[in-house]
C-alpha cells in the first residue's frame, strides 16, 4: 500500500524542490556499527552474518517514514513497507540483484533471504541484471556486502536524472572485526536521496539499527 504525498502541503516541500534541481541529490554516512550481538546470534543460530545485519537495516528503515518516500514518474509516495533487495554472486560468479517479500519475523525474514539466495545462486547468467520483479519495484532498499574488506568509505554509482532510481536507498557494509575490548565492529553505508531525507532521519536510522543489535537478547 501506497499514500501519495501532496507536494503542495508536504512539509518538507523546500527541501523537495530544492536538492531536485541537482542532476544527483544523494549523499551518504559511512557509520561504525558494532555488531557483536548481531554476529553472536547469527553463529548460534548457524546463519550467516549478511542475513542477520540485512533484518535490523531492514527492520530500522521501515521505522524511518522518509526513508519510504519515493518518486515515481513525478509523483510521490509514502510506502506501508520496504522490501530488501540484495545482490548475489551466482555459481558461475557474475553477480544479479534479487529480492523478496518483507518479514517482521526474525527468522520467516531469514527464511525468505536464504531461499532467495539459494535459487538466484543457480540461475545462469544473460543479459539481465535484474532477475527479479522485485528488484524492479519502488518501496525497496538495495543493498550489497564486501565481506573481504575493511572500509573506510563508500560512494555508489548512481544515474543522474533519475529521480525516481535516486530516491531508492542503497546500503552496503564491509566485513565484521574484532577490536581490542573483544566486540566487533562493521561500515555501515547508508545512501539516500536529499530530496526526502535530510541529515536527521537518516541519522536516526543508523541509531536505530544500533539500538536493535544492542537490544538482542534482552
Amino acid at each position: 500500500m501506497r499514500t501519495e504525498i501532496d507536494l503542495r502541503t508536504y512539509r518538507k516541500r523546500n527541501q523537495y524542490e530544492w536538492f531536485h534541481t541537482f542532476p544527483d541529490p544523494t549523499y551518504g554516512f559511512d557509520v561504525d556499527i558494532d555488531v557483536t550481538n548481531a554476529v553472536s546470534l547469527a553463529k548460534k543460530k548457524g546463519i550467516s552474518f549478511f542475513e542477520t545485519f540485512l533484518y535490523f537495516i531492514m527492520m530500522s528503515v521501515n521505522s524511518v517514514p522518509e526513508m519510504k518516500l519515493r518518486e515515481v514518474k513525478g509523483h510521490v509516495y509514502l510506502y506501508d513497507v520496504i522490501h530488501p533487495t540484495f545482490t548475489v554472486m551466482g555459481n558461475d560468479g557474475i553477480y544479479q540483484n534479487a529480492g523478496c517479500e518483507m518479514e517482521t519475523d526474525f527468522d520467516k525474514f531469514v527464511h525468505a533471504v536464504r531461499k532467495t539466495i539459494e535459487a538466484a545462486k543457480l540461475l545462469p547468467s544473460n543479459e539481465e541484471l535484474d532477475r527479479y520483479p522485485m528488484c524492479r519495484e519502488p518501496n525497496v532498499i538495495y543493498a550489497t556486502s564486501i565481506p573481504i574488506l575493511s572500509l573506510k568509505g563508500v560512494r555508489h554509482p548512481t544515474p543522474a536524472y533519475n529521480y525516481d532510481s535516486l530516491s531508492v536507498p542503497r546500503t552496503l557494509f564491509d566485513r565484521y572485526r574484532k577490536d581490542e575490548n573483544n566486540h566487533y565492529h562493521c561500515t555501515l553505508n547508508i545512501t539516500v536521496s536529499h530530496t526526502f531525507v535530510d541529515g536527521f532521519p537518516l541519522a536516526h536510522c543508523f541509531q536505530e539499527i544500533q539500538r536493535r543489535i544492542d537490544a538482542i537478547g534482552q
